[in-house]
């Protein structure tokens, strides 16, 4: 009985692995696509859509004031120095004695930027802090709480006519 068994075991192990193959791998197909089912894709034909952008109009004003601060080639930013002449959290009147300086200085330019909470109002782009001092000295009287500070500036303008 033992004989049986263990022949009828070694004859599974042998032949069960023959009967679960498939003999197909080693034909090759006979049915080849054909060329009527087979898709042209054309990546040039792009399908016309429509957009619709919905936005509030503030955002508009928003994107000008971030991208004020942007260097740009006329408007390099480089270290040098302004006289701060004023601060105050009103934004009206940094805007007023702006406008007061660039009656009585058309030749500086004034400007106002915001740091909380006060609006602070710069005159100037020096390249040196003692053309900032020499500048402070003259409106001490005008301004006593001008103070010379170091900020990023913009170019100073050079012009091209020749010194007599």
């Amino acid at each position: 009985m033992f004989k049986k068994i263990a022949i009828s075991l070694m004859l599974t192990f042998i032949f069960a692995p023959s009967f679960g193959q498939d003999d197909n791998w080693l034909s090759l197909p006979t049915n080849t696509p054909s060329n009527d089912t087979t898709t042209v894709l054309n990546f040039d034909a792009r399908p016309q859509g429509e957009l619709t952008i919905i936005k509030d109009n503030r955002l508009d004003k928003v994107n000008a004031f971030v991208s004020r601060e942007k260097e740009t080639v006329e408007g390099t930013k480089i270290d040098g120095y302004r006289i701060q002449i004023f601060f105050d959290e009103s934004k009206t009147t940094a805007q007023s004695q702006k406008a007061a300086f660039i009656n009585a200085y058309p030749e500086h330019k004034v400007y106002i930027d915001y740091m909380a909470p006060n609006y602070r109002v710069r005159v100037g782009n020096f390249r040196t802090q003692l053309e900032a001092e020499k500048l402070k000295q003259e409106l001490i009287g005008t301004y006593p709480t001008s103070i010379v500070l170091k900020d990023k500036i913009e170019l100073p303008v050079i012009s091209l006519s020749t010194p007599e």
